[in-house]
């Protein structure tokens, strides 16, 4: 029995501590950013739905529609410092910088009146 408590003794403060805090550790902005993000709204009767995609290879993807047609497609390049955010249009390399935020699974980007929820990872 002595032998079965001092094993005991000896194993349980290493369960415990493996055990310990297992939060994760906060996302930084650009893991946050890495995903699809969708945004719908009407305007003038018309509906519009843009999706948006940031891949871990630093490629982004954007394609918008009205009223189911697609009206726009482009492909970027993107960079974050920060919170701004800089993409480089692949066919003409055309630079534009916005600042940006994510919460709450809400994406805004300065320059751009709607906000984007993310749909997948």
């Amino acid at each position: 029995m002595k032998k079965i408590l001092l094993l005991m003794a000896i194993i349980l403060p290493f369960v415990l501590t493996s055990c310990g805090d297992d939060k994760d550790e906060p996302k930084s902005l650009e893991q946050q950013l890495i995903g699809r993000w969708e945004s719908s709204w009407k305007e003038d009767g018309d509906n519009y739905h843009n999706i948006a995609i940031f891949d871990s290879e630093y490629q982004f993807y954007l394609s918008g529609y009205k009223n189911d047609s697609q009206i726009i497609r482009e492909s970027y390049i993107w960079a974050l410092n920060g919170n701004t955010l800089k993409l480089i249009r692949n066919y003409d390399h055309a630079e534009t910088e916005h600042v940006i935020s994510i919460k709450d699974n809400i994406l805004t980007i300065s320059g751009y009146r709607e906000s984007y929820h993310k749909v997948e990872n």
